[in-house]
């Protein structure tokens, strides 16, 4: 069954209409996605739409928005059809804008119309990458019409003319890049999923590259075995001749399934009030609630020394006792990541 409220021109509407009120909503992505689907309905032929987008976390696309598309054929558009059909191909390398059957050559005799489209009742259909300004590939919008005299060239026009701002309002890595431009726009920000593997989301003004890839796997690892237990989201870590300071921030679901666990922002920092490696270190593991005994037993020094370094850190850090000492360590973030993951090897080490 075709939808389509009416006829047209072929002038596109702008983005300060239903079409901008709805991508520039508060609503979840979800929400937006359907919205945007009922609006583009409503102005161009459909018998099935679609808005799939990237996770660049979990690396897979999610179908936020369907429109009438039956389950398998929606399967096939987030796998086989990203990574084998020719028409998508085209358009990746061509870096152009929605493609319909007819645009393409021979498309019709292509597994996709024969095996998947065919079948399941379409004779003619659109897809378009949703690519932000900056080149930011957000994911795609499908089309399919059951009439083939649709889509029509006003069509194509209209998700032409929209394709760019649906991937900058809907894009899942937005939000989080966002998050790290605001709070600390010198660092290097990493999103993370559910299971700790880390994604690069940008480079941050303080690096000319990325951190090692298993510099940021520690990171992950610490923040979920102990950021609970000593209820800081900061931890420092050494970088060759660098001090880094990193900030673990969890997020909350923006869709169902949403992979995107917490962003991790981490940037060039020094050690405050003159705080010493081996005092960090001390102070790291008393925070933990270890001994001095056993402070130094994990460091490799004499209990005496061990003792020390925690009470010169109590006079820098202006505290009046162990207690308050370690509570004020972790109020500033001077928690040694590092110490953590040795701590937590050591422990694997020995279950």
């Amino acid at each position: 069954m075709m939808w389509r409220i009416g006829e047209r021109t072929a002038e596109v509407s702008d983005m300060d209409g239903t079409y901008g009120q709805v991508l520039g909503s508060s609503a979840g992505i979800e929400t937006r996605a359907h919205e945007m689907l009922d609006a583009l309905g409503s102005r161009a032929a459909s018998s099935a739409s679609a808005i799939c987008l990237w996770d660049p976390i979990a690396r897979s696309h999610v179908a936020v928005a369907n429109r009438a598309y039956p389950d398998d054929v929606i399967t096939h558009l987030n796998t086989w059809f990203i990574d084998h059909d020719p028409l998508f191909d085209s358009m990746r390398q061509r870096d152009c804008g929605a493609l319909r059957w007819r645009d393409f050559p021979d498309y019709r005799d292509t597994f996709s119309v024969r095996n998947v489209f065919t079948p399941a009742g379409f004779d003619e259909g659109l897809s378009a990458r949703l690519v932000t300004a900056d080149g930011t590939y957000a994911g795609t919008i499908h089309v399919n019409c059951d009439d083939p005299r649709y889509p029509s060239d006003d069509d194509v026009r209209e998700i032409n003319a929209l394709r760019h701002q649906m991937a900058t309002y809907l894009d899942f890595s937005l939000r989080p890049r966002m998050v790290a431009e605001l709070l600390s726009p010198r660092a290097q920000a990493w999103a993370v999923d559910a299971a700790g593997r880390a994604h690069l989301l940008r480079l941050g003004e303080a690096f000319d590259a990325a951190l090692d890839a298993s510099l940021i796997a520690d990171m992950t690892t610490v923040s979920r075995r102990y950021g609970a237990t000593l209820r800081s989201e900061v931890t420092r870590w050494r970088d060759g001749a660098d001090w880094l300071h990193a900030r673990h921030i969890c997020t909350s679901p923006r869709y169902r399934g949403d992979s995107l666990a917490a962003v991790i922002l981490v940037d060039k920092a020094e050690l405050p009030f003159a705080i010493t490696p081996r005092e960090l270190d001390a102070l790291t593991l008393a925070a933990y609630g270890l001994t001095n005994n056993q402070i130094a037993a994990h460091l490799f020094i004499s209990t005496r020394t061990a003792g020390h370094h925690v009470e010169n850190a109590m006079g820098k850090l202006g505290a009046q006792n162990r207690a308050s000492c370690t509570s004020l360590a972790i109020s500033w973030g001077l928690v040694s990541g590092s110490v953590l993951a040795d701590l937590a090897s050591t422990r694997r080490a020995l279950a």
